[in-house]
């Protein structure tokens, strides 16, 4: 497949952020693509280590790149998409990799299938870019658990409430169009990927495709993920946006149920309430994971590594 010398049929997004050991490999993965019908818009978030020498060592033509004060990965997003000229949209963050036939697998699948939103299977990597394979890594056992509620339910959306099984907006593919329907990427910290991905499910459920078993993506796991520094506030986010959805998908009679699964969090709140002493939240948050988390799941995991630090 050649370069178009028109409008591209893909624009490829990278928000970039203090990635200097990992952000040369997300653009090869992006250059040596199989389909070479794409512009590739690069904006450096305010990076402070070398995010942006690296990224200028990179010359070739379809690279649009653009640096720009911090201000948060919604927003840079945002400012990719409104700028694109492809057809369609496809996101990868500065420290995962795309398999060399995504782009043409995901484009195929989408005109093929009439999808506005895709996403596909991938493989966890470490910091130093090697598989993780291990069956008993918690964050697969979470993964592959997420693909059998997908596989079982009666449709995405509520397949979707069991997890996030789009994983990262690294793994987004989707109709240049969607955001005029659904909006923008909004404002939030760490579950900006779960909220937009659920708001293409409300707008138009059929047109949302998961390429289950094709692992089209690199997803990287290392000691900056945003998810890992903060799990109890991602938690938080992630509780909202389930509790909000739970009422669209069965409507009314189910309300006061939710509500009161959300009274019932008074613990984690009282993490966040600043007029509770210090000393008294490790006693709350841990009667919160006892009582309300089940244990050897991800989200005990992760909590319970928050509270050793909190101590």
């Amino acid at each position: 497949m050649t370069t178009s010398a028109s409008t591209p049929e893909i624009t490829v997004v990278m928000p970039a952020y203090n990635h200097e050991l990992f952000v040369g490999e997300a653009i090869e993965s992006v250059l040596n693509q199989t389909f070479t019908d794409f512009e590739f818009i690069i904006i450096n978030d305010g990076s402070t280590d070398k995010t942006e020498e690296v990224i200028k060592r990179y010359k070739d033509p379809r690279i649009k790149y653009y640096c720009q004060d911090n201000n948060g990965s919604h927003a840079t997003i945002n400012r990719g998409v409104s700028m694109a000229s492809g057809n369609y949209i496809s996101i990868i963050n500065s420290d995962d990799a795309y398999h060399v036939k995504r782009l043409e697998r995901m484009l195929s699948t989408a005109k093929e299938g009439g999808y506005c939103f895709q996403v596909s299977d991938l493989t966890l990597i470490d910091g130093q870019s090697n598989p993780v394979e291990d069956p008993e890594h918690y964050w697969l056992k979470w993964h592959n658990r997420l693909k059998d509620i997908y596989r079982n339910a009666q449709s995405p959306l509520k397949a979707i409430m069991g997890g996030n099984y789009t994983v990262s907006t690294s793994n987004f593919f989707f109709n240049a169009s969607l955001t005029r329907e659904i909006g923008q990427f909004n404002n939030l910290k760490y579950i900006l990927d779960y909220d937009f991905a659920v708001r293409a499910m409300k707008f138009n459920e059929k047109g949302c495709n998961f390429l289950i078993g094709e692992k089209l993506l690199s997803y990287r796991m290392h000691g900056n993920n945003t998810i890992l520094n903060d799990p109890i506030s991602a938690h938080m986010e992630c509780y909202e946006l389930i509790a909000d959805t739970m009422k669209y998908i069965y409507g009314p009679d189910i309300y006061p149920a939710i509500d009161h699964l959300k009274d019932m969090t008074w613990a984690v709140k009282a993490i966040y309430d600043h007029n509770i002493a210090a000393a008294h939240i490790p006693s709350g948050a841990k009667m919160f994971l006892k009582r309300y988390i089940k244990e050897g799941t991800i989200t005990h995991k992760m909590a319970k590594a928050v509270l050793n630090l909190i101590r």
